[in-house]
C-alpha cells in the first residue's frame, strides 16, 4: 500500500532537521557566533505584532544575532524552507514562489518603515532554502530588483 502522507512527512523532517542543525549554533558562546536566539514558525515574540500577517506566515526559522529585539539585533535572518519529494529537479517558478516573495517583501517594507534602506540591507536577510532549483528567470529578476535596475 502506498504511503500517501510520505511526501508531507519528508517535508516536515526536512524542516525539523534543518532547524535542529541551526539550533546547534547556539551551543558555542554568543561571543563566538553572535547567534543569541532562534524562533521556529514565525518571528520572535519581541517582533510581533510588527511581523504579523503574511510576512510572519512565511518565516519558518528566524535567527537573531546580537539580540532578539529587532532594534538591538545586529543581524536577523528570516528563512523559509521548502522540500519536495515528488519534484526535486523541477525548478521553482514565479507562481510557486509568489507567497514567499510577497511575505518577504511585506516584511522588508515594514522594516523600511523603521530603519534606513542601508541599515535594513545590512541587518536583515531573507533566505529561501530548498532542495529544488530556482529558475534562472527568478534569480535574474531578484538580482535586478536588488540592483534597482529594470527587469530583463
Amino acid at each position: 500500500m502506498a504511503n500517501l502522507a510520505r511526501p508531507s512527512h519528508d517535508g516536515d523532517q526536512f524542516h525539523y532537521l534543518w532547524a535542529a542543525r541551526r539550533c546547534l549554533l547556539l551551543l558555542p558562546s554568543p561571543s563566538q557566533t553572535g547567534l543569541v536566539g532562534i524562533t521556529i514558525e514565525g518571528a520572535s515574540p519581541e517582533e510581533r505584532p510588527r511581523a504579523a500577517g503574511a510576512s510572519d506566515a512565511v518565516i519558518d526559522v528566524a535567527e537573531y544575532y546580537g539580540g532578539v529585539d529587532v532594534n538591538r539585533a545586529t543581524r536577523i535572518r528570516y528563512v523559509q524552507l521548502k522540500h519536495s519529494t515528488r519534484r526535486p529537479s523541477q525548478p521553482w517558478t514565479a507562481s510557486g514562489l509568489k507567497r514567499t516573495l510577497r511575505g518577504f517583501a511585506s516584511r522588508y517594507r515594514e522594516l523600511l518603515g523603521e530603519f534606513t534602506a542601508s541599515d535594513s540591507k545590512a541587518r536583515f536577510e531573507f533566505l529561501f532554502v530548498t532542495n529544488r532549483p530556482v529558475s534562472v528567470v527568478i534569480k535574474q529578476t531578484v538580482q535586478d530588483a536588488a540592483d534597482l535596475t529594470a527587469p530583463r
